[in-house]
């Protein structure tokens, strides 16, 4: 008894195991605090190579996840103006329409420059400072008719477009790419033909359109009628084509958005904690360093004199 009594032994060995349970505690408190498991691979043990490769794939998703959905709000945008295209060529073509049908044209080229003015500004919108109908060519306005009349002016329609004929493309996956751009002159070449010839002929000799219609404006807003379901036929078939690119691409997002939440559980099912058992284990070796503190103590001031 007196031996052990006097044991350097035994006060080390609480020390030590007061040590140990203090290394437990601030883990406990980590993970509560963190939610993680540990800040290092090695703390999942034997699944670190598993998360390692989680973690990777589903960066790799993430990245075409975001890119992809950057390239749906850009069919968006262009799903929006072939539709206000195929608006402005019908509102043309009634337009026409209407002056036949009273044989008045009063106010006629004011109606055909509001509605160039408006195809005029789709074919040169920008987004983020960048021109959407320019092909390869971003920092150049497509289209470089700032009016009817140098529209008239031009000798071609094709002299008034400036964008490339490259159009963007786009990979979503490893697998899959995509083209997603649409250029200023795909979009508007036999819609602004159609504007060049009405505004060419307003200014020629049968010119210009007034209160009265002439025999050959009548007969020449006739055949621009005629050839104006055309023009808006291909209109609407382009509409049709970024229509279905953007649903290809919304499957992709939504294959993308199923990967990235099968992934962050996945990899939080390896290292996110279990924070009800380690509250539990952090209350019970609370509760364990305060014995051995308190056995720590009894130890040190035990002594021989107490046994004598």
């Amino acid at each position: 008894m007196l031996d052990r009594v006097g044991s350097w032994s035994v006060a080390q060995g609480l020390i030590n195991e007061y040590g140990r349970i203090q290394g437990r505690t601030v883990k406990w408190q980590t993970q509560i605090s963190t939610g993680k498991v540990g800040d290092q691979f090695a703390d999942t043990k034997d699944k670190a190579s598993v998360l390692v490769a989680a973690k990777q794939r589903s960066a790799e998703v993430d990245s075409y996840l975001s890119a992809t959905k950057e390239v749906l709000n850009r069919l968006d945008v262009q799903d929006l103006h072939m539709q206000e295209l195929v608006a402005i060529g019908g509102r043309l073509r009634q337009t026409m329409a209407d002056a036949l049908s009273t044989g008045h044209a009063p106010a006629f080229m004011d109606e055909v420059n509001n509605l160039y003015n408006q195809a005029l500004t789709i074919g040169n919108m920008r987004i983020d400072g960048k021109y959407l109908y320019g092909g390869s060519r971003t920092d150049q306005a497509p289209v470089n008719t700032a009016d009817l009349a140098s529209l008239v002016a031009a000798p071609t329609v094709a002299d008034i477009f400036e964008n490339t004929d490259f159009n963007q493309t786009q990979r979503i996956d490893q697998n899959e790419t995509i083209e997603v751009g649409l250029t200023a002159s795909e979009i508007g070449t036999d819609l602004f033909q159609m504007f060049k010839d009405l505004a060419t002929f307003n200014v020629g000799v049968d010119g210009p359109f007034g209160a009265n219609l002439s025999a050959a404006q009548s007969i020449f807003l006739v055949t621009q009628n005629v050839a104006m379901p055309n023009v808006s036929q291909g209109l609407t078939t382009l509409a049709a084509i970024n229509g279905s690119r953007h649903a290809q691409v919304l499957n992709t997002v939504e294959r993308h958005e199923s990967l990235s939440a099968y992934f962050t559980k996945f990899i939080g099912d390896i290292e996110d904690v279990d924070l009800a058992e380690a509250v539990a284990r952090l209350n019970q070796d609370q509760v364990a360093v305060e014995a051995a503190g308190r056995m720590i103590a009894q130890v040190n001031q035990m002594s021989l004199l107490d046994y004598i």
